[in-house]
């Protein structure tokens, strides 16, 4: 059975889902945590997903009955958090999805159809790294695997097939075009006059630097950790850069700043910028901060001081429902397409119990058939010639299986006999 559990922005705001994230690390340490767990008889697998607006966990636990279901699911929410008070409250607010509920929903999530932004540009990116995480570290098997590669290929389907993933379709580019009707609203002057920061040169910060380019913005300055990758980005874009020691000097004399690293601290506190905008001669002008990091990368006082507004992801959400009614017109089309990619998984699941039935026969009647040769015959291709044997020896088997799968009937009752039949250990005994 697959089981998801999904803290999102649908259900959760930004300081929940801020206490609930996992970063690269923290999925890491879950990992190990869970390496025990992956070897018993209920979970096998799982993966998690993290972005700005989402952290998601997914598990393959085959054999899982609806009994011990809840049991599985608190187990999950308690590795998640650590202790068993956060694990409650996670269970409280998760949306808890199983079978295939739960594969649609990754589906979705990896076509864009579960972003903030429609067709958010970023969250195929994001969710082949979380798979790539997920297998490096072990924790990743067949079904996860298929799972994943499933939601990747519906989602490259939807981002060329469909146009839910036209237009400013990213969290960056929504909150450049934000800041720049804020900026016209409050100012006489051009985008191309203003004073502009951007915090962290990642994907979102990139997309938001390239954003400002496009309407004309020409004083923005880079700054980053990695000081080789905003120089790489702002020569290519004609913007200058600066070194993050800088950041408060820059912030001082900026008439706006957009924030998105990946810092698990604020680097931006509300002492220091104060202190900063009164060494500059500027204590209230006004600064627009728009926080696009998870965790937030602002500190919350950071709003209190004279002329500094705030905006984190939340704060944008009705600016970003307002601008996607041409993405909203594309959602039946990118649906149908993740239905389909849904019932071909689908299919490959429901016949994961017939293979896994079938391979202890298998192995089985493949053994039997290469000793038997092997003593007979005394042939060195004795392996090669009994897999030739039980291949046509088992065909049969497979289309029974295939054929009440295509009629819709249950196969427990097979499956169950096979394993029965087939799974214990091989003795070779003949009976005359």
């Amino acid at each position: 059975m697959l089981i998801s559990l999904v803290v999102d922005f649908h259900a959760a705001d930004v300081a929940t889902r801020e206490r609930f994230h996992l970063s690269p690390k923290r999925a890491e340490a879950l990992y190990q945590a869970l390496h025990a767990d992956l070897h018993d008889d209920t979970v096998k697998e799982v993966a998690v997903v993290s972005t700005c607006n989402r952290t998601e966990m997914y598990a393959s636990c085959p054999g899982l009955t609806n009994e011990v279901l809840p049991r599985m699911i608190a187990m999950l929410a308690s590795r998640w958090t650590l202790n068993e008070s956060d694990a409650t409250e996670l269970l409280n607010i998760a949306a808890i999805r199983t079978g295939i509920g739960a594969a649609r929903h990754a589906l979705r999530v990896a076509s864009g159809l579960e972003s903030q932004v429609l067709g958010d540009a970023q969250i195929l990116g994001q969710f082949r790294r979380a798979h790539a995480n997920a297998s490096a570290s072990g924790a990743c098997g067949p079904v996860l695997h298929r799972l994943f590669e499933t939601a990747l290929r519906a989602g490259k389907r939807v981002q060329s097939r469909t146009a839910l993933c036209t237009g400013t379709n990213s969290v960056g580019a929504q909150a450049v075009a934000l800041a720049a009707q804020s900026f016209a609203a409050r100012s006489p002057r051009a985008l191309s006059d203003a004073t502009i920061a951007i915090v962290g040169c990642g994907k979102t910060g990139e997309r938001s630097a390239r954003q400002f380019a496009k309407l004309g913005a020409r004083n923005v300055v880079l700054l980053n950790r990695s000081p080789r990758r905003a120089a790489e980005l702002g020569e290519e874009l004609g913007f200058r850069t600066a070194p993050m020691d800088a950041l408060y000097t820059e912030l001082a004399v900026a008439d706006m700043a957009l924030v998105a690293t990946g810092a698990a601290e604020p680097v931006v506190c509300a002492g220091e910028l104060q202190r900063a905008r009164a060494k500059a001669k500027s204590p209230t002008a006004p600064l627009l901060l728009i926080d696009l990091s998870m965790p937030r990368n602002i500190e919350a006082a950071v709003a209190t001081l004279a002329g500094v507004s705030l905006m984190d992801i939340d704060a944008m959400q009705p600016t970003l429902s307002a601008a996607q009614q041409a993405q909203r017109d594309a959602i039946p089309a990118a649906e149908n397409l993740v239905e389909a990619e849904l019932l071909e998984f689908s299919e490959w699941l429901a016949s994961a119990c017939a293979r896994d039935a079938i391979r202890p026969l298998r192995e089985s009647l493949a053994e039997a058939c290469r000793r038997e040769l092997e003593y007979a015959m005394a042939v060195d291709d004795a392996e090669r010639l009994s897999k030739r044997i039980v291949a046509k020896v088992m065909a049969a088997p497979m289309h029974a299986f295939r054929e009440t799968l295509a009629r819709g009937e249950p196969v427990a009752d097979l499956t169950r006999s096979m394993h029965i039949l087939f799974s214990g250990q091989q003795h070779g005994d003949t009976v005359e």
